[in-house]
């Protein structure tokens, strides 16, 4: 096979003669190829068709949708010499199995073997999606891939080979192919493949100009051209490890056709359902009751596309098909004939608007070879039925069949019971079959049937026990015509086989029985069971993969289902999840510990009374996709949900329930219930699903970001962060111990703004162990989700993130869209919007943050990173930051020229702590536009050696500073050329050598009141303070280092700015005496 090929050098070739003939009747868009009498001769006339034709679009149909594909690959993998003088590449590209247009062009990547270059753009991709809701078949082609297959294939002229499994004419450039008017690249392409005989699809072509339509002559065998196309589908069987041989593709495939030509607009063949087991039963598919054979037939079914049988649509050619030798049978008739000597394959059904007919005793004596029978309006004895003698069948379809005894009182039976025992499988639709099963036992009835379908109509009498059916694997009830509940809840203990259980339009179940016992049981469909209350969670097994309840089967109000709450925790492998229909009295849905990943709630559920979800444990879970009317109802007065919790993070610790959510919290405010959310992810781009939470005002939400679950011991949301501050074995000076230092801060009388008592506010956030940076390559709804967020978080903890750089970053916080943008905010009075503007580049920069923790990330370089343009961290009270090993500053400085936005940024900030940063160079870029100076009240810094000026200032803030005067109507609130700091009170610096400034402008503090160094020798300048002071017997403590108190330079008593306005407390130990950073011994 060779797809893919590298570039030859041209020659020049002559003129090749083409046996095309312009049949074109009433068409001008139709071509067909003449001497075209199979697949190989076929090949043979697109090359030339191809090597001499101007159209650069050409589409193949085959003999009616026939072979297509199988010209197309055989151009593909055996072309001539003739076709690569022609062109210097040809790219096979096989998509007949549609999955979307990003999965085409991944295909077409690694068919150019650029799967390695490109991998990375289409996991990130993917990944993005997945947070995004994105379902798997709405995916686009990839910008940056599709310039890397441009540039890869520009250059060349390029034959591309396209088999097209969409629906509709896909555009290839988007792909990144290259035009196919430029460099002499042509497409050559089919919707056809894997049976596809549907016509409906062609018509795009015919209506458009830009394709050249041709279709093959008449063949000399239509079985031949199938076999062509079997043969294609073993191929893809093979490359999935599955043996199939073409000869047994071959007879599925004329199973198939020649018996849907037959009377397929009236015998319902059920297709989509049965073919596989008309396969394995008439004996096509070899094995019997063999496993392997079932799975073998069941592959095959879902290599074929089998849409366009769903409605009986019936191919031209083929009655031209020869079944001659086969002995499958379809009739419509209004008399039923005696059944043929070897026919292993048998449907009859009455014609349409006829009556019923009656089926002889006598006509299946000589149908010892029967296996698949299917009768459709007869009448027949249900307790004696005809068909008894038939030994070998295997298959049963009932479709309005009426039993011929007329007082329909006498128990079916024993021969219709020793049928039913013989079966493989049974079908029973619109048919009353009552088999007189024996009530009063619990052994088995039949070991052989492996699937039981039944659509309005029943096969018992009073009840059925299903366990006494071992070897169950499918088992469909679907709007049966009486119940077959037998009370016990026990009717499918120890049915380990069974695989799938449909018990659609069952209306009468009010509790589901238990299927615990069915511990292969892998999809559940309850589709209109609108009595049920609950489902689950005990009697669930955890093999469960699919699950789906909707309403939708009844009439009017019958259509709202009774269920309340849907429980399926603890079904590991379930990944399908669906709810449709109206479901308004669903209040609680659980779905901890499965593999859901993309949950939808939003175009076909209405859930409109949900108030617990429960999603713990779910580590596959992307992204949540909630109904557009819960949306509208936050915005206006918020919706009926009261708690949410979701744990997305991995790790055997997950395994119950947080104790926010053992209960129904409700919280009482203003006469109003709140709703408590509880969400914990490894993903941050996770926050898109919350997006209906975010505008509320009603809201108590804890989210928790880490890769882990584990608990974190020394958090600070749990009491006071010094006990997670883990301190150096030794200090310069024996005097200064900093664990009883901080303690004295943290909790003596120093002010109430040394108190940091971290407790999780209303909506609280905290980063963890495992996180990393969002990635450049977030969507643009993910940027604003996590941005809505973190305006909307009243306190934030960061710790213990070994790979985080940045807490806020730059491409989320300071990217700039196109338009405006509304940004919600809290008041007493209720919620309040306000209009930025986008086009200035004006936002809240986390809005509602009111006390902030990071400790222990050890790469974290700049925890913020903020615009000075913006509004930044207004409601800001306490910020702490301890063992940042690599960070070099707390907020970043500023990209452009500041601006003066309301100065409103950092207008309540009281409290700075800082610990262990040894590589801080400063804390924060000072500009006119920030209000810190007016509200800090207690500056701590401990260890940060690195240190050079806590508050450096902008340029042109520094000139406004030095050309200030003193406020006369607040003379004690300002100084002339100095930054006022009206609330400073409490001044803690440790071991900072570096430190050369506090801040770059002079400061004024009048309220100090507390001052306590150790280790600052490069520190020359105290904050100036009231002139007042002594005399209202009110000077400053400091204790400090005498000789560091001996070097301070002074302004002098008119600036407020002399030693005699502070009481001093020396150390003991001095610096001659001690070396700073030795230990003594």
């Amino acid at each position: 096979m060779l797809p893919v090929c590298g570039p030859r050098p041209r020659t020049a070739v002559p003129w090749l003669s083409c046996s095309v003939a312009r049949r074109r009747w009433s068409h001008d868009w139709l071509t067909t190829l003449t001497g075209t009498a199979d697949v190989k001769s076929a090949a043979q006339e697109i090359v030339k068709y191809l090597e001499n034709t101007r159209k650069t679009s050409i589409y193949f149909d085959g003999w009616h949708g026939l072979g297509a594909s199988a010209v197309l690959r055989a151009i593909a993998e055996h072309p001539p010499p003739s076709l690569w003088d022609k062109f210097d590449k040809i790219i096979h590209i096989d998509c007949s199995r549609w999955t979307s247009r990003r999965a085409l062009q991944r295909a077409i990547a690694d068919k150019l073997k650029l799967t390695q270059q490109v991998a990375s753009d289409f996991d990130n991709q993917d990944e993005e999606d997945d947070f995004s809701g994105v379902d798997q078949s709405s995916r686009a082609e990839i910008g940056s891939v599709a310039r890397v297959i441009v540039v890869s294939l520009v250059q060349y002229s390029c034959l591309v080979i396209f088999h097209n499994g969409n629906d509709g004419i896909v555009d290839l450039l988007s792909c990144g192919i290259p035009q196919v008017d430029l460099m002499g690249t042509k497409l050559l392409w089919t919707f056809r493949g894997r049976l596809r005989l549907g016509f409906w699809k062609t018509r795009q072509v015919w209506s458009s100009s830009n394709h050249d339509y041709i279709e093959g002559d008449s063949p000399v065998s239509w079985t031949s051209v199938l076999e062509e196309e079997a043969r294609e589908i073993a191929l893809y069987m093979h490359e999935l490890g599955l043996g199939v041989t073409p000869e047994i593709a071959t007879e599925c495939c004329l199973y198939l056709l020649s018996l849907n030509y037959r009377h397929g607009g009236i015998i319902d063949y059920n297709w989509a359902t049965h073919a596989c087991s008309y396969w394995v039963c008439d004996g096509i598919v070899e094995g019997g009751q063999d496993n392997q054979a079932w799975e073998l037939a069941h592959a095959l079914r879902h290599q074929i596309r089998l849409e366009d049988y769903s409605s009986n649509t019936v191919p031209t050619f083929a009655f031209k098909l020869d079944a001659s030798k086969k002995h499958w049978i379809s009739i419509a008739n209004s008399n039923f004939d005696k059944v043929p000597p070897g026919t292993t394959s048998l449907f009859f059904a009455t014609p349409l608007q006829k009556k019923a007919i009656p089926v002889p005793n006598d006509r299946f004596h000589e149908a010892d070879q029967l296996r698949v029978l299917k009768l459709c309006r007869c009448t027949f004895s249900f307790s004696l039925p005809p068909f008894h003698c038939c030994r070998n069948l295997r298959f049963l379809g009932l479709d309005s069949c009426m039993d011929e005894d007329q007082q329909g009182e006498e128990e079916a039976g024993a021969r219709a019971v020793e049928t039913f025992q013989r079966l493989w499988v049974l079908d029973v639709s619109h048919t009353n079959w009552e088999l007189g099963f024996p009530l009063e036992t619990e052994e088995s009835l039949a070991t052989d049937i492996r699937e039981v379908h039944i659509n309005k109509g029943r096969i018992w009498r009073r009840n059925l026990l299903w366990r006494r059916l071992p070897n169950l694997r499918n088992l469909r009830v679907v709007e049966p015509t009486s119940s077959w509940e037998t009370g016990r809840q026990d009717e499918f203990s120890d049915m380990v086989n069974l695989e799938l259980l449909d018990l659609s339009g069952n209306n009468s179940i009010k509790v589901l029985p238990s299927l615990s016992g069915a511990t292969n049981l892998k999809a559940l469909v309850l589709d209109g069971c609108v009595g049920l209350e609950h489902v689950g969670p005990q009697g669930l097994p955890p093999s469960l993969e699919s699950f789906c309840f909707s309403s939708g089967l009844g009439k009017g109000d019958q259509n709202k289902g009774k269920i309340s709450r849907i429980s399926l925790a603890g079904c590991a492998r379930l990944a399908d999840f669906r709810l449709h229909g109206s479901l308004p009295n669903l209040e609680e849905l659980d779905l901890s510990h499965t593999a859901v990943k993309m949950l939808d709630l939003k175009h076909e559920a209405a859930v409109q009374n949900l108030q617990k979800i429960f999603l713990q444990g779910c580590e596959q879970l992307h992204s949540i996709s909630w109904p557009e009317t819960w949306l509208q109802r936050y915005r206006k007065v918020g919706h009926r949900i009261r708690l949410l919790c979701i744990d997305t993070r991995a790790g055997r610790e997950v395994s119950k329930k947080p104790s926010s959510c053992d209960a129904l919290m409700v919280c009482q405010g203003d006469g109003e219930e709140y709703c408590r959310a509880f969400v914990a992810t490894a993903d941050m781009r996770f926050l898109q699903s919350l997006e209906f939470l975010y505008e509320t005002t009603k809201l108590k939400l804890n989210l928790y970001f880490s890769s882990t679950i584990k608990e974190d011991r020394t958090s600070c949301s749990t009491g006071r962060l010094v006990a997670g501050l883990p301190l150096p074995k030794s200090m310069p000076y024996h005097d200064v111990d900093a664990d009883q230092q901080i303690m004295t801060l943290t909790d003596g009388s120093s002010g109430a703004s040394a108190t940091m008592p971290f407790q999780p506010l209303e909506v609280h956030a905290e980063i963890g162990e495992g996180i990393s940076d969002v990635p450049n390559t977030v969507s643009a709804q993910g940027r604003r989700a996590i941005t809505f967020v973190m305006n909307r978080v009243e306190s934030l903890r960061v710790h213990d993130s070994s790979s985080i750089t940045n807490v806020g970053p730059a491409h989320v916080f300071m990217s700039r869209g196109v338009g405006n943008a509304i940004v919600t905010h809290l008041t007493n009075d209720g919620p309040a919007q306000v209009f930025m503007s986008r086009g200035v580049g004006n936002a809240i920069v986390m809005y509602h943050l009111k006390w902030c923790c990071v400790e222990r990330c050890p790469k974290l370089e700049t925890v913020f990173a903020i615009n000075y343009d913006d509004a930044n961290f207004p409601a800001l009270e306490t910020f702490w930051a301890a063992h940042l090993l690599m960070a070099r500053s707390i907020w970043s400085r500023p990209t452009r020229p500041w601006y003066q936005n309301g100065q409103v940024s950092f207008k309540a900030l009281r409290a700075i702590h800082l610990h262990f940063c040894p590589r801080l160079i400063y804390v924060l870029m000072m500009s006119s536009n920030f209000q810190l100076s007016n509200q800090l009240e207690t500056l701590h810094i401990l260890c940060c050696g690195n240190l050079t000026h806590v508050f450096p200032v902008e340029d042109e803030f520094q000139e406004k500073i030095a050309a200030s005067n003193e406020k006369p109507w607040e003379p004690w609130k300002s100084r002339k050329g100095m930054l006022a700091f009206p609330y400073l009170r409490h001044l803690y610096l440790h071991e900072l050598p570096n430190l050369q400034l506090i801040c770059e402008a002079k400061m004024f503090a009048p309220d100090l009141e507390t001052i306590y160094i150790r280790g600052c020798w490069s520190l020359r300048r105290l904050p100036a303070t009231d002139a007042h002071r002594r005399q209202d017997g009110r000077p400053v403590a400091v204790d400090c280092e005498k000789e560091w108190w001996d070097n301070l330079e002074w302004d002098g008593m008119e600036h407020g700015h002399h030693p005699s306005l502070f009481q001093l407390r020396h150390s003991k130990y001095s610096k001659k005496r001690n070396l700073r950073g030795t230990v003594l011994r």
